[in-house]
């Protein structure tokens, strides 16, 4: 770059910079090699946050964020394709972490908190996967052994664990969603066996046991595995499973449940033996908002109650599934046709 005169006015001289710099500069985010995290609760129920904790971890996963923020802002635009300077830029960063083994390097000692949320984290960038794959941009082989790598250590995980709760729901979800992106004879297995054993945790009250263990958060956690089953649901329809009128009904009494529970939850403080958390904030519900009205006409005929006291639906940002859920809805649906 030539040298600028001093005494060049700021206005000129801050104008001769702007035209230094390249016009679409890419962002560069450093991908984490694995994931520690300090634990989330402070009670033997898992229901109390610890607030330091919290915040640690909130830094820790701040360039997670970031990156799921700058790909999915590109991807859900409308605009997103090949040549398309913003959508470009982003599977850039994509391949940049997928080439770095981004989460897929395991901690020296075991760390089970930050395994619990990659595991939560893995669906969101399958989907984003899915999302690039649907504007036109082809994976190549070092991204799908990226993607593929961090969803069987994922099902290894969860495949030797004894955890039934939403958790494993959400294990299945990234492994159908990897099945989508690149056919997997494990995670078609593992996906297949936690649908039925979600199905059948759904009691006949609508609730599920392993989620009222959870205190003044067992509606959340509701809320968490009503989104996994959803999502993994519309995945296995795709992927060409059959819906039974059972597993219908069996989601139509959770959402029932839910909806119930948001208007009146004296019902579910009384089997979960604690006051509810009842969540006002939109957070809790981006993935209902858009896959409940892709779901079954039985589950559809359950929606009066969660319609009524839910707020009215106008966040469908799911950062941590892949960002705007209605994008998400349009990409699994083109894959049946």
């Amino acid at each position: 770059m030539p040298r600028l005169p001093h005494a060049l006015p700021r206005y000129l001289l801050l104008y001769v910079l702007a035209l230094a710099i390249p016009a679409h500069a890419c962002v560069s985010i450093p991908a984490p090699p694995t994931l520690q995290l300090k634990a989330m609760y402070g009670d033997s129920r898992s229901s109390v946050f610890i607030a330091a904790n919290e915040a640690a971890n909130g830094e820790t996963l701040s360039p997670i964020y970031s990156f799921f923020s700058t790909t999915e802002k590109a991807l859900d635009s409308g605009n997103a394709r090949p040549g398309n300077p913003d959508s470009d830029c982003a599977f850039q960063l994509f391949n940049a972490w997928a080439h770095a083994g981004a989460l897929t390097f395991e901690p020296a000692a075991y760390e089970g908190t930050g395994k619990v949320k990659r595991g939560l984290l893995n669906p969101g960038f399958q989907m984003i996967g899915l999302k690039f794959r649907a504007a036109g941009y082809v994976l190549d082989d070092t991204a799908l052994a990226w993607l593929r790598r961090m969803d069987e250590e994922n099902v290894t995980f969860y495949t030797r664990g004894t955890n039934r709760a939403n958790q494993r729901v959400w294990a299945a979800t990234g492994a159908a969603l990897n099945a989508l992106l690149q056919r997997d004879t494990a995670a078609l297995a593992f996906q297949d066996q936690v649908w039925h054993e979600a199905i059948a945790a759904i009691g006949q009250n609508g609730f599920i046991p392993a989620e009222l263990t959870r205190g003044q958060q067992a509606l959340v956690y509701h809320l968490y595995s009503l989104s996994a089953t959803l999502v993994l649901e519309k995945a296995r329809e795709v992927l060409g499973y059959p819906v039974t009128a059972a597993d219908q009904a069996a989601l139509a009494r959770l959402t029932s449940a839910i909806g119930k529970s948001l208007c009146d939850p004296s019902q579910i403080e009384q089997l979960a033996q604690a006051k509810m958390v009842i969540p006002q904030e939109q957070w809790a519900y981006p993935v209902p908002n858009a896959f409940l009205d892709s779901s079954t006409d039985a589950v559809d005929s359950a929606k009066a109650n969660w319609s009524r006291c839910t707020p009215p639906p106008t966040n469908f940002d799911a950062r941590d599934m892949g960002g705007d859920t209605r994008r998400s809805v349009q990409v699994l649906k083109s894959l049946q046709r």
